[in-house]
C-alpha cells in the first residue's frame, strides 16, 4: 500500500518544487521509499509502503513497449495477480519484477480501460501515456482505495489524500453553501464523489477518468445490478463460505508479516479462522478503553462487551494476542490528528480510537493486518435491514437527525427547510441508479436500503480505516471487500439475508452465520451485532465539554462563523439530557457530537478553510 500524487498542466514543468511538496504531504503512507517522476508537462510522485517484492518495486514506475513509453503511480493490491501475469506472458509480454505494479501497467498497455474488467483488488492509479499526452486514473468497485482531483487553472491535480492536492498550492482550501450542507447534512458522511471543500472531488468508487486536451472524462466501469438469484438456499450458503474463504485466503499474499484485527464479532473471527488456518503463530489485536469493563452499560445496540468474546476466539486459535488499551488522553488528544489524517471532520473519537489503534500495532512491526469490515453492508448486519422505523424513515436511516443538524448552525446561515432537503436530494439522487427487477416490495425496500449503506456508511466507515492506518504506515486488507462477494450476495433473496425464509425472527447475516457455523465457536455465532466500541469514561466526556466550552467562549473561533452557540451550551449545560437525535445512530452520540464540533473547529483552523456563503 503506498500514496502517489501528480499533476499535468499545457507548459512544460521546470521545477520540482511543488511535486515535491505534494509527495512530501502524504509521506506517512509509506515509509519504505518515494520518489518523483517530472516529464515535459506531467509530474508524478509516490511514496512505498513496501510489501511485494520490495527490492524491484519502485514507483513511479516507466515502461517503454513500442517505442512509447507508460508511467504508472499506484496504491493497492491485486488479488488475481499471477493469472493476469500469465495472460499478459502469453501475448508477448515480458516482466522484471514479481509486484503487481508492472502488472497493472502493462494491463493499461494492452488493454487501456478495459482492463478494469480483468482486475481483483482494491486499487487507486494514475497512468501517463506520453504519446497521447493523457493521464488516465481509476478506483476500484467498492471505492476501498481513496483518488482526490480537482481541475484548476488547466491543470489537473490529483492524490490520494486531499493534502497533496492543497500542498501543490494551485487551489486555495474553500467551502461554499454546497460543502456547508455536505458537513451538517450528512457528515461525517457525505455524497459520492463530493468532499467538504470546494472543487475538491472524489473519483467516484468503479469509476475511470482520462485527462487529455485539457479535458477530464469521466465513466462509470462498474456498479451493484441486481440478478435473478437461481441457486437454492444450500448452494447460496456454500458459495458464501468458498467466496469469503477464497477473497481472505488472495489477501494473505506478503513477503513481510500478517496479522488481523479480532473484535470477539462474527466477520474479523471469521477472517481470523481463515488465516490462522493459513499462518502459523498469527498474530492478533483488539481494542478497549481504559475502563471500560468496569465502566461497561449495555443498551440495545451493544448488549455484550467485546473483550469476552475476544478470549473465547483467542483460546480457540491460540493465537499470538494483543490487547490496545485507549486512555481517555490519547483518544482525545488524537481527534486532531484523525482530522489531519482525514482531511476532513470526520467520526469523533471513533476515528481517533482507530488512529490510536493503528499507531500502537505499527510500534509492534506490523506492516499489514486483516480487518473484518464491509461484511454488515452486504450481509445484512445493521438494525435498519429490518426495524421498521428504520426502514420507512425519510432521510438515511443511519442518521435520522435533521432537526438536530439544523439546530446546530447559525440562524439565517440556512433557510429552514435547507437541510432536510438536502438529506432527500442526496438519498434520491443515488437511488436513481437502482433498476428493480423485481415486484417485491420488501425485496426492493431492502436493495435501495443496502445500496445506500454500501455508497454512503460503508464509504465512511472506509475511509476512516484508510486515512487513521496508513497515517501510520500501516496497511489494512478487507478480505469481505471483495466485488464478487458484493455481486453474488446482493441478489440473494432479502428474506434469506435475515433468516426469515421460515422464521418471524430476524437473524442478522443469517447466510454467512450458515456458511461458518462450523467452523467458529457458537458463541460467536450466536453474538448479535454489537457496533465498533465507544468509552462509557466521563473523564472524557468532561474533557469534551471543557474544550467546547472554551471553543464557545472564544470570539475568534472559526466554528461561531457556523455554529449557533446559544444552543451547543445550552447542550453542555445540560450534559446532552435534552438531546433527542444521535448525530450519526449510535456511532455518535452526545460526546461524538461534541467531538465532532471539536474537529470541525480545528479543521477550520488548520487548513485555513474559508467560507463563502
Amino acid at each position: 500500500m503506498c500514496g502517489f500524487c501528480g499533476y499535468m498542466q499545457n507548459d512544460d514543468i521546470t521545477e520540482k518544487d511543488t511535486i515535491l511538496a505534494m509527495k512530501e504531504s502524504i509521506i506517512q503512507r509509506g515509509n519504505s521509499d518515494n520518489n518523483i517522476y517530472i516529464n515535459n508537462n506531467v509530474a508524478l510522485g509516490h511514496v512505498r509502503l513496501s510489501i511485494i517484492d520490495i527490492k524491484n518495486g519502485t514507483q513511479p514506475m516507466k515502461k517503454t513497449i513500442n517505442n512509447n513509453s507508460y508511467t504508472i503511480v499506484y496504491n493497492g493490491e491485486l488479488y488475481n495477480t499471477n493469472l493476469l501475469r500469465n495472460i499478459l506472458i502469453t501475448r508477448g509480454y515480458d516482466f522484471t519484477t514479481e509486484c503487481d505494479t508492472e502488472v497493472l501497467l502493462l494491463l493499461y498497455v494492452e488493454f487501456k480501460e478495459k482492463m478494469l474488467r480483468f482486475i481483483n483488488g482494491i486499487f487507486a492509479f494514475a497512468i501517463y501515456d506520453e504519446n497521447e499526452n493523457s493521464i488516465f486514473v481509476a478506483k476500484d468497485r467498492l471505492g476501498i482505495k481513496p483518488l482526490f482531483y480537482t481541475v484548476s487553472n488547466d491543470k489537473f491535480i490529483f492524490s490520494s489524500e486531499i493534502k497533496g492536492i492543497l500542498a501543490s498550492k494551485f487551489i486555495s482550501p474553500t467551502m461554499g453553501k454546497e460543502e456547508l450542507l455536505e458537513l451538517f447534512s450528512l457528515g461525517p458522511a457525505h455524497s459520492p464523489g463530493k468532499t467538504y471543500f470546494k472543487n475538491i472531488f472524489e473519483l467516484k468508487a468503479g469509476h475511470y477518468a482520462l485527462y487529455k486536451n485539457n479535458t477530464l472524462t469521466i465513466n462509470k466501469y462498474w456498479d451493484l445490478e441486481e440478478k435473478k438469484m437461481f441457486d437454492d438456499d444450500s448452494e447460496i450458503i456454500d458459495n458464501v463460505k468458498f467466496l469469503v474463504s477464497d477473497s481472505t485466503k488472495k489477501q494473505l499474499v506478503s513477503d513481510v508479516g500478517m496479522s488481523s484485527m479480532l473484535s470477539g464479532g462474527l466477520d474479523s473471527s471469521i477472517v481470523t479462522k481463515i488465516a490462522s488456518d493459513n499462518i502459523k503463530e498469527l498474530n492478533t489485536y483488539s481494542i478497549n478503553y481504559e475502563n471500560n469493563d468496569k465502566d461497561f452499560v449495555a443498551n440495545s445496540y451493544q448488549l455484550t462487551k467485546d473483550s469476552d468474546f475476544v478470549k473465547i476466539m483467542v483460546k480457540y486459535l491460540d493465537t499470538n494476542h494483543k490487547t490496545i488499551i485507549v486512555d481517555d488522553n490519547s483518544l482525545f488528544n488524537s481527534l486532531y490528528e484523525s482530522v489531519i489524517a482525514r482531511d476532513m471532520p470526520g467520526m469523533a473519537d471513533i476515528d481517533s480510537s482507530m488512529y490510536v489503534f493503528c499507531k500502537e500495532i505499527a510500534k509492534n512491526d506490523e506492516k499489514v493486518i486483516l480487518s473484518g469490515e464491509c461484511s454488515d453492508e452486504i450481509f445484512g448486519g445493521y438494525p435498519w435491514f429490518y426495524k421498521e422505523h428504520l426502514k420507512k424513515a425519510k432521510g438515511f436511516p443511519w442518521a435520522l437527525s435533521e432537526n438536530l443538524r439544523q439546530n446546530l448552525l447559525k440562524e439565517n446561515l440556512l433557510n429552514k427547510d435547507d437541510i432536510l432537503n438536502y438529506i432527500l436530494s442526496s438519498k434520491n439522487h443515488t437511488l436513481k441508479d437502482i433498476r428493480h427487477i423485481s415486484l417485491d416490495s420488501f425485496e426492493n425496500e431492502f436493495k435501495e436500503i443496502n445500496y445506500l449503506t454500501i455508497k454512503y456508511f460503508m464509504n465512511t466507515l472506509i475511509e476512516r480505516t484508510d486515512r487513521m492506518s496508513m497515517r501510520n504506515s500501516l496497511e489494512v486488507r478487507v478480505p469481505y471487500a471483495d466485488h464478487r462477494i458484493f455481486e453474488y450476495v446482493y441478489n440473494v433473496d432479502a428474506k434469506l439475508k435475515l433468516g426469515l425464509r421460515n422464521s418471524n425472527e430476524v437473524v442478522e447475516k443469517y447466510i454467512l452465520k450458515q456458511a461458518f457455523k462450523n467452523d467458529i465457536p457458537t458463541d460467536i455465532t450466536n453474538r448479535k451485532k454489537s457496533p465498533f466500541p465507544k468509552t462509557y469514561s466521563k473523564t472524557y466526556l468532561l474533557l469534551l465539554e471543557e474544550k467546547l466550552n472554551n471553543i464557545l467562549n472564544n470570539p475568534s473561533s472559526r466554528l461561531n462563523e457556523i455554529i449557533n452557540v446559544d444552543y451547543v451550551k445550552n447542550l453542555i449545560e445540560t450534559h446532552g439530557n435534552e438531546l433527542k437525535e444521535n448525530l450519526f445512530g449510535q456511532l455518535m452520540t452526545y460526546p461524538q457530537t461534541l467531538a465532532f464540533l471539536i474537529q470541525i473547529d480545528y479543521w477550520l483552523t488548520t487548513y485555513n478553510v474559508k467560507i463563502i456563503i
